[in-house]
């Protein structure tokens, strides 16, 4: 997994090169749709410390994840996930996320996730009067 650094489009990309251990099975060679899943949620919490909102350091759990998958993608080809957080409201972050062939352009995925947000480490919660 490689984070594209030079990407101009919205949010962060990641590039995954196809790879055997990635197969859905030994005869077909395309990507498994749980390999797809992980990156996708992997990116997808990453994209969220590129919010103006987050603030460093805050930890962040899965709370729900939708992955809608379309086609499927050889592994001689490389699968490129990009994830763009569109809000965090409270405690609480939502992403939008595809997979595509990193060659075609190709949507071989489309999610939406939301993303529980902790406290930022090192402080203290604040407690009220007891």
């Amino acid at each position: 997994m490689v984070l594209e650094e030079n990407d101009p489009g919205p949010g962060i990309s990641v590039l995954l090169p196809g790879h055997p251990r990635l197969a859905n099975d030994e005869s077909d060679q395309v990507f498994h749709t749980g390999a797809i899943l992980a990156i996708i949620d992997n990116t997808a919490g990453w994209c969220i410390r590129d919010h103006p909102d987050y603030v460093e350091g805050t930890s962040m759990a899965t709370l729900d994840l939708r992955v809608d998958f379309l086609r499927r993608i050889s592994l001689t080809q490389t699968l490129r996930v990009r994830a763009e957080c569109e809000a965090i409201n409270d405690n609480v972050a939502f992403v939008r996320a595809t997979a595509e062939d990193a060659e075609s352009g190709l949507v071989v995925a489309a999610g939406l996730a939301t993303f529980m947000l902790g406290t930022p480490s090192g402080l203290e919660p604040k407690i009220g009067p007891v």
